[in-house]
């Protein structure tokens, strides 16, 4: 099968992509950058903080100064001082998410917006401040137990969902692009003039593909293996097979999208259209549990959820792959359907 026009075929692919600057930059520094810049910033346990505001009463008591003295002081709370006017517009600026009034003593209005779950969290933070400030005492004894959870940090979510998007981005316009231009320029029509079988230039993407995966995989996983300590708690071929497969399947819609496009802006055009939709749904960068049940349901049969689940159930939680066959089937769906559309639609002039 390895014939010499497919070698050749198979060099170009790689030769393609050393030599476009930006292609080796998005697909082997792009991801360590973000890696980095997320990690760094998020990686390390702190507690939240609040921005709260302090309407000073028209006439201040010891209890009062001395309540504001205790607000201001608290490391957690970033303390701004003005009159009503001024806070309500650093509300508006999201400065600022509680305004707290004392106009006596003993007694604490709060004014926040409850649709906000950030001020809602500073304002239970809050009251609790002023209520020990007011003399509460807890009655029922507290014993806080503190442990690590391997696998529990946000960098460690975050790498093999940076490994699935650049696995997602680098098929999607690489294949894509390529085979366009080429159809563009006609080099597509001059190939099938040549000896060489139509399906040896399909498949020498493929195997490009797997040439750039190879590449993308090492810069992402040495990275976060050196900087990060990230760990696969499962079994290190299956993470590789499912990339393998998550690549294969991105290939595939690839290829059905340049099946009969001449034109780049309209290629650019598609990909961005079925990228950037499952770059903010499919749980790349944070968690989908926020999104309503509904739109969790819908996401999971896209593929780029299906990789990201997949390699992080596998490098997190140690399962095995016959555990992960929802996950396969979609990707295993992605590959195949697509490809037979595009054996039946690929124009090559």
């Amino acid at each position: 099968m390895l014939n010499r026009s497919m070698v050749e075929q198979i060099k170009c692919r790689w030769r393609e992509f050393r030599r476009e600057p930006s292609a080796f930059f998005w697909v082997v520094f792009m991801p360590v950058i973000w890696m980095l810049a997320l990690g760094f910033a998020f990686s390390k346990p702190h507690p939240e903080t609040y921005g709260i505001g302090w309407h000073a009463p028209t006439k201040a008591t010891p209890w009062t100064s001395s309540l504001h003295d205790v607000l201001q002081k608290d490391p957690q709370l970033k303390f701004r001082e003005g009159d009503i006017e001024e806070l309500r517009t650093r509300m508006k600026r999201g400065e600022i998410a509680l305004i707290v009034t004392s106009s006596k003593d003993q007694a604490v209005s709060y004014t926040l917006d409850e649709k906000n779950p950030e001020a809602v969290r500073a304002e239970k933070y809050v009251d609790d401040a002023v209520q020990r400030f007011g003399g509460r005492q807890d009655t029922i004894q507290k014993d806080l137990q503190s442990i690590e959870v391997e696998g529990g940090r946000y960098v460690d979510f975050l790498i093999p969902g940076l490994l699935g998007l650049s696995i997602m981005t680098s098929s999607l316009f690489g294949v894509g692009m390529t085979i366009v231009s080429n159809r563009k320029e006609n080099l597509l029509k001059r190939y099938l003039a040549t000896p060489m079988r139509a399906y040896e230039y399909i498949v020498s993407h493929v195997c490009g593909r797997m040439m750039v995966l190879t590449a993308e995989f090492i810069a992402v996983m040495i990275t976060g293996f050196v900087i990060f300590h990230f760990k696969v708690y499962g079994n290190f071929l299956s993470y590789i097979f499912f990339a393998v497969l998550g690549a294969a399947a991105f290939t595939s819609i690839a290829l059905l999208c340049a099946a009969r496009t001449r034109s780049i802006p309209m290629i650019s055009g598609l990909t961005n259209l079925i990228s950037l939709p499952m770059m903010m749904l499919s749980g790349v960068f944070f968690s989908k549990n926020n999104f309503p049940d509904w739109l969790i349901t819908a996401t999971a049969y896209l593929p780029l959820t299906a990789l990201n689940d997949g390699l992080r159930r596998i490098a997190l939680e140690g399962q095995p792959l016959h555990s992960l066959g929802f996950e396969i089937a979609v990707l295993s769906f992605y590959l195949f359907v697509p490809a037979i559309i595009t054996q039946r639609l690929f124009k090559w002039f």
